[in-house]
Order: structure tokens, then C-alpha cells, then sequence
């Protein structure tokens, strides 16, 4: 037999018991009487497995390779398993040892071992299963796909396994469908809803899916829930829906007849304030024209108040029940540094690293756009990557911010280069690129041999794509200097602040083939807000204008900030991005992409 030789490991460490001579006793004891180790285990019925029946034998080996699965020896289980046929069992030791042997494979990560080994039961064997084993297969089978990383075969899996899952398991099983469901692009997620062949199943969660992202606020989510409610009365997620479905119906929403607005009235912050205010007015008004319901605003200076405490007794006085603001950044950390805050606040700067009970931070953080280019450039295939950076302070935000969740992903940050204002683009990118070194190898060639070397000068290869964060003036000399250093053809993703807002055909020409994270306000078609900001204001498609939707999304949002901290699926699709929020009462923008193509910059 082959067994011993392939498991030479496994005998190993009792391999001293038999070459001495030592009997080992059937009864679980050794000869002096002492229980056995459980490496003694396995080697006992090791032994007896040799000169047992093939029925038998079987069974001692699962027994041993369950012992050795146990000490974490999952590779001299798996061999042992191996050595197993399921075709000459019967069917309940053929399903315990298919088990036995794809749990050793999914212990390794081995998707498509673990599958190959659950294929292997014969169909007369799997239509006599008892619920529970024919369940058990049915996760160890979605547990594979996820290890192979094919999400749409693990969420079919799931969903199947929720037409008869135990009721103790229920409520993780549809997280995990949820969760997945909510990967989905939209797109997919509509073909996948067209398919004839859908089971009752399949299509419930389709719909419920659908319903949920197709609304644009929390509250037009709730009545397409409840719609869809009375439609799938027998579904599965009707009995026990998602904990993140749940958390949206059973959080109630804000309701505030007297909110305080505190923004920096005089000072350096005031033109960002009086556009804040015109965003955030221009959105109330609008809700009292089409009959809802409007608390009473009102405006406070906070240039005129010293510390948090004092906003809060002024609150107090004026019997306000939330507070929008303070703009100012230090005002906010004293605020997240001061405790609970008595009624709700939604800030309108973040302060990362911090958290307080029943304060909200939202604001037009760079690290939201950061964040969001790692993620996508690594859903792009990007690995490798190099930076160049603003040595501005939100450059250096950015920075940080992008490194962070990249290297988490599994990325590599090769190098990063900060630019000043004054820089030598050229020289600095010969530099972050490696070409400098290829130019100087090619002087020390001329002066050894005498004469010009035919060998081109090239850059680092490396590279798989290039972040960049800069102003509009300075990225349009980047690019180009990237061409001429060989890099024309390398990937570049940037954060918004490469587009001014303003369409310049001429001037953007040289950021063709940047991609862009770019707010809904300067990249979609205007709403109706920002149409009548428009007609007031000169500067509303600009990085300034930006501000204005900052104000008109505060409005939107505060009435459903409990809704969305209970269930971080829970969006807004906002004038700053689609909005969410995360564990730590922080509101996340999830931005569009755009890509400059003959000089204008073109939504994706």
C-alpha cells in the first residue's frame, strides 16, 4: 500500500511505540495502563485499519484524520482521507467521509478541492440525506465558492439553503445573502431579476433588493419594503429579514420642530458658511413648497461662542432639539473631546479618529475620494502602484488615507512623491519613474565604450498605476511629463480636485485618460435645487459650489440619522455623493467616477 509512505508524518511521531515492540492495547490504554496521547490514537487505528475490512478500515481512518483535523494537521488529514474510496461504502459513511475530507480542503482555503470532493457523492446518495446533512453540504459547498472568490455561485448556494435552513441558523444565513446582494452592480442585479428560470426563491431576494436600492431616500425605502411585503407573504426574508433590513423599520427617524444652524457668521469661514446656508435654505424652502413638514431654523454664530458647552446651553435656552454644525474643525474636536452630546448634532467638518454618542460628522472629506480610488484601483487589477501628491495639507490627508486602505487590501505602494507649488514636475517624476537612473546608466555606457549606446532610455516596470491628488493648473503639466518620462500608457486615478467644475475643452485636453472621483453636484445633470442656486449665485459649478450641496444634503440627511447608523446599507443619494453611515456616526460619500475625454470631463 502506498498509505504508510505518504504518511510518513503522521507515523512519525509514534513511529518509536512499534519499532520497540510496544503492543498498543484496543482498549484505549497502553501497556502501563496510562490513556493514550492522541498521536497514539491515531497510530493505534493506523494499524488496526491495515488488516481491517474495507467498511471498516474506512471508518477507523475518518476517525483518525477527525483527531489529526483536530491537532491542526490538516495536511496529513487530507492525505489520509485520500486514501479512501467512497464508491465501495455505504451511503451514511459515504456522506461522513465526503465531509470529512471537503472540511479538510475548505481548512486550507481549497474551494475546488472541497467541491470536487462534494460531487464526488453519488446522487443516490444525496436524494436519501437527512435535512441536516443535505444543509451541511450545502454550506460547505457556498463556503467554497466564496473561497474561490465566484460570489454569484456562493449567493445561489445561500439563497437555496434559505428555502430550508433551521430556524437557529436563519437570521445568519440572509445577512449573508444581504451582504452579498448588496455587492452587486444595479445592472447586474436588474439581468439577474429578467431570468426566466428564477426559482420563488431566487426572485424574492432579487426583488427585495431592488426595492430597496431603486429608492432615493430612507423613507420612499420603507413603503417599497412594505410593498414588496405584501407580495412575497411565504419568502423566507418575509419571516426573518436581514438584521440590516430590521434596523431600517424599527429606527425612527429625527423629528425636530426648532434646529439650530451654527455656522461662522464673520471671520475666514464666512463665505463657506453663507454658501452652506443658501444650500441648506434653498432644500428647506423647497420641502415647504411641496407640503412637508419644516421645523423652524435657527442661524447662531459660533464665532461668537467660545466652546461647545456654551452652544449647547444656548440650545438649552432657545429649546432647539438638533443642532446642525459647527463648521469650524477645532470647534468640532472640542465638541467630540466634551462627552454625549445632549440632542442630536450633525457637524459639518470630520474630525478622523473620533466618535461621541449622538454626534454625526459629515463633511467634504478628502479621504472619502482617497479611499474610494484604492478600492477601485484594486478592482481593476492594480497591485503596484506610485503616488504624486500635493504637499498641500489635504494632499498629505490623502496620502495617508490612500496607503492605508490600499496596503490593506493587499497593495503595494511603491513610492510617493509631494509636490510644492514651484516644483520641477520633470525632474520629480524622473525620479518617482526611475528614468533619471536610466539616463545616468546610459552617460556612464557613452563614457566606458566611447560612443552614443542604441539602448533607449525606459522607466521602472514595475508600475501598474499611478494616484494623484492635484489642483487643475498642476495636473494639466503632470500628465504630459508623465508621457515624456514613458508613462503615457500607465493608469492614472485622481481625487476631484483635477476638475474645476467648469468645462475647458482646451485647457483639459492634456488630462485626457485621468480617471476621477467627482461629486454628483459638478458631474450629473443639475437638480432643482441647483438650478435655482444657479440663477443666485455665479460660482455654484465650481469646487466652491460644492458647498452649496454640502448645505442641501444636510437637510436631506438629519432626519434619518438614526435609520442609516443602524444599518450602514442604509443610503442617500445626496448632491455630495451617496451617502451612508458608518460605525462610527461618521457619514461616508461614495462618489462618481468621470474620465476626461477630449478634454471634458465624462461621467462614467
Amino acid at each position: 500500500m502506498t498509505f504508510p509512505s505518504r504518511l510518513s508524518l503522521v507515523l512519525a511521531a509514534s513511529a518509536a511505540l512499534f519499532i520497540a515492540g510496544c503492543s498498543i492495547q484496543q482498549t484505549g490504554s497502553s501497556t502501563t495502563g496510562q490513556p493514550l496521547t492522541e498521536m497514539e490514537q491515531v497510530s493505534q487505528l493506523l494499524s488496526q485499519a491495515e488488516t481491517a475490512a474495507p467498511i471498516r478500515s474506512a471508518e477507523l481512518k475518518a476517525e483518525a484524520a477527525r483527531i489529526l483535523m483536530r491537532l491542526d494537521r490538516k495536511e496529513e488529514a487530507a492525505l489520509l482521507l485520500e486514501e479512501i474510496d467512497l464508491q465501495r461504502l455505504a451511503p451514511a459513511l459515504q456522506f461522513e467521509i465526503a465531509q470529512l475530507k471537503a472540511r479538510a480542503a475548505l481548512e486550507k482555503e481549497d474551494g475546488r478541492q472541497a467541491l470536487k470532493y462534494l460531487q464526488q457523492l453519488p446522487e443516490s446518495t444525496t436524494s436519501t440525506l437527512l435535512p441536516e446533512q443535505q444543509y451541511s453540504i450545502g454550506e460547505m459547498q457556498a463556503e467554497a465558492y466564496r473561497f474561490q472568490q465566484d460570489r454569484l455561485s456562493e449567493l445561489l448556494q445561500l439563497i437555496q439553503l434559505s428555502s430550508y435552513s433551521p430556524e437557529d441558523k436563519a437570521q445568519t444565513l440572509h445577512n449573508r445573502i444581504w451582504e452579498i446582494l448588496g455587492e452587486l452592480p444595479s445592472a447586474q442585479l436588474q439581468q439577474l431579476s429578467r431570468q426566466p428560470a428564477n426559482t420563488y426563491y431566487e426572485q424574492g431576494w432579487y426583488e427585495l433588493a431592488l426595492s430597496t436600492r431603486g429608492a432615493t431616500d430612507l423613507s420612499s425605502q420603507s413603503k417599497q419594503m412594505e410593498q414588496w411585503q405584501l407580495l412575497w407573504e411565504s419568502h423566507p426574508a418575509q419571516r426573518i429579514a436581514p438584521e440590516a433590513l430590521q434596523a431600517i423599520a424599527q429606527a425612527t427617524t429625527i423629528e425636530a420642530n426648532r434646529i439650530g444652524l451654527l455656522l461662522p457668521l464673520s471671520g475666514r469661514l464666512q463665505k463657506p458658511a453663507e454658501a452652506i446656508m443658501n444650500g441648506f435654505m434653498t432644500a428647506h424652502y423647497n420641502a415647504a413648497r411641496e407640503g412637508r413638514a419644516t421645523p423652524e431654523i435657527i442661524v447662531l454664530d459660533t464665532e461668537q461662542f467660545e466652546n461647545p458647552q456654551q452652544l449647547y446651553q444656548v440650545a438649552e435656552e432657545k429649546q432647539l432639539e438638533l443642532l446642525i454644525g459647527p463648521l469650524r474643525k477645532e470647534m468640532v474636536e472640542l465638541a467630540l473631546d466634551s462627552g454625549p452630546a445632549p440632542i442630536p448634532t450633525l457637524t459639518l467638518n470630520t474630525v478622523l479618529g473620533k466618535y461621541q454618542n449622538n454626534i454625526y460628522q459629515f463633511g467634504l472629506s478628502v479621504e472619502d475620494e482617497a479611499i474610494q480610488a484604492a478600492e477601485q484601483m484594486w478592482q481593476d487589477g492594480h497591485k503596484q502602484v506610485l503616488m504624486y501628491i500635493s504637499a498641500a495639507e489635504w494632499g498629505q490627508r490623502a496620502e495617508a488615507a490612500f496607503t492605508n486602505h490600499f496596503e490593506s487590501l493587499g497593495g503595494t505602494v511603491l513610492d510617493s512623491y509631494s509636490f510644492a507649488r514651484d516644483a520641477n514636475y520633470s525632474e520629480q517624476i524622473a525620479t518617482l519613474l526611475a528614468t533619471e537612473a536610466s539616463t545616468e546608466r546610459r552617460k556612464q555606457l557613452t563614457r566606458i565604450i566611447g560612443e552614443r549606446p542604441e539602448a533607449e532610455e525606459r522607466r521602472r516596470q514595475d508600475v501598474d498605476a499611478i494616484f494623484l491628488s492635484a489642483p487643475p493648473q498642476a495636473a494639466r503639466q503632470i500628465k504630459p511629463t508623465l508621457a515624456f518620462h514613458y508613462a503615457g500608457r500607465i493608469p492614472v486615478y485622481a481625487t476631484s480636485h483635477i476638475y474645476t467644475g467648469n468645462e475647458s475643452a482646451i485647457e483639459d485636453q492634456d488630462l485626457n485618460g485621468i480617471r476621477f472621483v467627482a461629486t454628483p453636484w459638478l458631474i450629473k445633470e443639475p437638480s432643482n435645487a441647483h438650478l435655482q442656486l444657479a440663477q443666485q449665485q455665479a460660482n455654484t459649478n465650481s469646487r466652491f459650489g460644492r458647498l452649496y450641496a454640502l448645505g442641501i444634503d444636510a437637510f436631506q440627511l438629519y432626519p434619518y440619522l438614526a435609520q442609516m447608523a443602524a444599518s450602514p446599507e442604509a443610503q442617500i443619494n445626496g448632491e455630495t455623493g451617496t451617502l451612508s453611515v458608518n460605525s462610527s456616526n461618521q457619514i461616508q460619500r461614495q462618489l462618481n467616477w468621470a474620465t476626461f475625454k477630449q478634454g471634458v470631463a465624462t461621467a462614467q
